[in-house]
C-alpha cells in the first residue's frame, strides 16, 4: 500500500490531526513516519483543512502559525487546492509577523506554493538580518523572471551565507530564458566560491548558456577528482550538449572539452 493511499484511509478527525501535528512540530524523527499527521493534512484537500489552516496562522501561538503557514504551502501538493486563498492568508502574516520561526516558515511556503504574487513581499526581505530568512528568499523566487526578482536573486548570488548564494546561483543558473552580460558575469563571480555547491551552480548555468569561459573551470573542478565531481561532470554534459560516456575517465572528459572543434 502506498503513502498516499494509506493518508486517504487515515480516520483522524481535522482537530486530531492538528493536536497530532502540533506534537511533532519539533520532532524531526516524528515528521519522517509513515502517516504522519502533517502530511495527511496537506494530503487531504478540504474546505475544512484550509480554513483550519487559515485559523492556525492568525493564531496566538507560534507553534500554531508555524504549523498554519506550513500547511498553506503545501496544501494539495503538487495539485494545488485553494492557491489564491492560500496565498492571501501567508501574504497576511509576512507582513504582520514577528516570530523568527514562523517568519522563515512562511517564506519557505511562499516557494513550496509558487504563487507570483508574493514576488514582492519576498523581495522586500532580500536584505533581511537573519540568514535563514535569505536563504528562504532565493529558494522561494526560484524561477522567477520578473526584472525586480531576477534583480534581487544577482544580490543574493553574493549574500554572506552560502545557502543564500547557492539557491540564487540555482535560480539564475537554471532559468535560461534569463540571459545577457549582466548574468553571466554574475555567474562568473562565483566559480571560484569557497562552496562547492555555489561553485557547481554557478558553472552549471554558465554550461547551459555554452559560455566557452566555462570550460578552464570545468577542466580543474573535473581534474581534481573532489567528494562532488559528479557535480561538474554533469555540468560539462551540459556545455558538450551530448551524452558523456559513463565509463569516461575525469582526463578524457577534460581533454573533450578542451578540443578545438569539439561538438557544441
Amino acid at each position: 500500500m502506498s503513502t498516499l493511499e494509506e493518508m486517504k484511509r487515515d480516520g483522524r478527525s481535522t482537530a486530531e490531526l492538528i493536536a497530532a501535528s502540533l506534537a511533532q512540530i519539533d520532532d524531526e524523527d516524528g515528521k519522517s513516519a509513515t502517516c504522519n499527521p502533517l502530511a495527511v493534512l496537506e494530503a487531504r484537500v478540504t474546505r475544512e483543512v484550509v480554513d483550519a489552516a487559515i485559523a492556525l496562522s492568525g493564531a496566538r501561538d507560534p507553534k500554531s502559525r508555524r504549523l498554519g503557514v506550513t500547511i498553506l504551502g503545501q496544501l494539495g501538493s503538487p495539485a494545488r487546492t485553494f492557491p489564491e486563498e492560500c496565498c492571501d492568508a501567508l501574504l497576511e502574516i509576512i507582513h504582520r509577523e514577528q516570530d523568527r520561526d514562523v517568519l522563515i516558515a512562511t517564506v519557505f511556503a511562499f516557494g513550496h506554493l509558487g504563487n507570483r504574487r508574493c514576488e514582492g513581499a519576498l523581495i522586500g526581505l532580500r536584505n533581511h538580518s537573519d540568514d535563514d530568512v535569505r536563504h528562504g528568499v532565493a529558494f522561494s523566487l526560484c524561477g522567477a523572471t520578473s526584472d525586480a526578482a531576477v534583480g534581487a536573486l544577482l544580490e543574493l548570488m553574493d549574500d554572506p551565507y552560502e545557502r543564500a548564494r547557492d539557491w540564487a546561483a540555482t535560480s539564475i543558473g537554471q532559468t535560461v530564458s534569463i540571459d545577457g552580460p549582466e548574468i553571466r558575469d554574475a555567474l562568473l563571480r562565483r566559480v571560484n566560491d569557497a562552496d562547492v555547491f555555489v561553485r557547481a551552480e554557478a558553472l552549471h548555468g554558465l554550461a547551459r548558456r555554452r559560455d566557452d569561459r566555462v570550460v578552464p573551470y570545468l577542466v580543474a573542478e573535473i581534474s581534481a577528482a573532489g567528494e562532488h565531481e559528479g557535480l561538474f561532470v554533469d555540468a560539462a554534459k551540459s556545455y558538450l550538449g551530448f551524452s558523456v560516456d559513463p565509463d569516461m575517465d575525469s582526463e578524457a572528459l577534460a581533454r573533450l572539452l578542451q578540443l578545438p572543434n569539439r561538438q557544441s
